[in-house]
């Protein structure tokens, strides 16, 4: 029994592993909250980055984005992203901490 469990934990292991390097970790920030409240959600890294900002957006009762933009902050440093892409079309990968919110231009 105990060489199954072996097995099976090594197979789940491996399962586990292969998983992670198509999903991707996802949290985003905005003026009204964080989605999800704490750690990051698993999607996909072929799901669009939007499909993730409307659940946000009701999830935190959000009633209008206009003119939002979404960016992260990379060792490079800040970035938008396109929002009608995907995570792997952006190029993002691990966990991904989005800030979305108003754009910073204009004002003054």
């Amino acid at each position: 029994m105990n060489s199954e469990d072996t097995e099976h934990r090594s197979a789940a292991e491996r399962h586990e592993h292969e998983h992670h390097e198509h999903f991707v970790g996802v949290s985003v920030s905005t003026t009204a909250g964080f989605f999800p409240a704490e750690g990051f959600n698993r999607v996909p890294e072929d799901q669009k980055v939007e499909v993730d900002l409307h659940k946000a957006k009701e999830e935190l009762k959000i009633k209008d984005t206009t003119g939002w933009i979404a960016t992260v902050t990379l060792p490079s440093g800040k970035r938008e992203i396109t929002v009608v892409k995907t995570y792997r079309e952006n190029a993002l990968k691990g966990d991904v901490e989005i800030d979305w919110g108003p754009s910073e231009g204009g004002g003054g």
